[in-house]
């Protein structure tokens, strides 16, 4: 390993785990608080609560975001899939809420393609007003957390935000 290049704590962990030699022990241990360390203090940033809504419906916007920041996320509001594209490029974000038809039916699947490939870790809820298994079964292939119809009960979808985030901080 080179100079300044650092180590997972995972790979650390194991590491020390199998250590015999008391001295490399030693430096493995500190390496690995050393990596905890700095991954405690990244926690806070990278799990910021930030939301992308992504729907055409301006009651949504009107009666959703409100709500969501009222419970803590700070939240944008797009209403096209190119503005979703754009803002998933240039911004991190935890959790997409997205419309499964925005512009076109299941177009909100490129948007939900789009941010699991930038954001790996994030929570990604469908919302859709036209449920079907065929597009509930395309979301479970496509890795969404949750499926809403519309009209969603913001206060479930909420608590399931709140719970698949905080589950996802844990595994982190």
């Amino acid at each position: 390993m080179g100079e300044g290049s650092k180590r997972d704590w995972r790979e650390l962990a194991q590491l020390a785990a199998a250590e015999q030699d008391p001295q490399k022990l030693l430096k493995i241990v500190t390496e690995l608080n050393a990596a905890l360390m700095d991954r405690q203090r990244k926690a806070p940033s990278s799990w910021s609560r930030r939301v992308l809504v992504a729907d055409d419906d301006p009651i949504v916007s009107r009666t959703l975001v409100p709500i969501l920041r009222q419970r803590g996320f700070e939240s944008d509001v797009v209403a096209t899939v190119s503005d979703a594209l754009n803002l998933i490029e240039s911004q991190v974000f935890d959790v997409l809420i997205c419309d499964l038809n925005i512009a076109q039916p299941r177009d909100g699947f490129v948007i939900v393609t789009a941010m699991r490939k930038a954001h790996p870790q994030s929570v990604i809820v469908l919302l859709t007003g036209y449920p079907g298994f065929d597009t509930a079964v395309e979301g479970i292939r496509q890795d969404v957390d949750d499926y809403f119809v519309k009209p969603a009960d913001y206060e479930v979808l909420i608590s399931t935000l709140e719970k698949r985030v905080a589950a996802k901080r844990i595994a982190g």
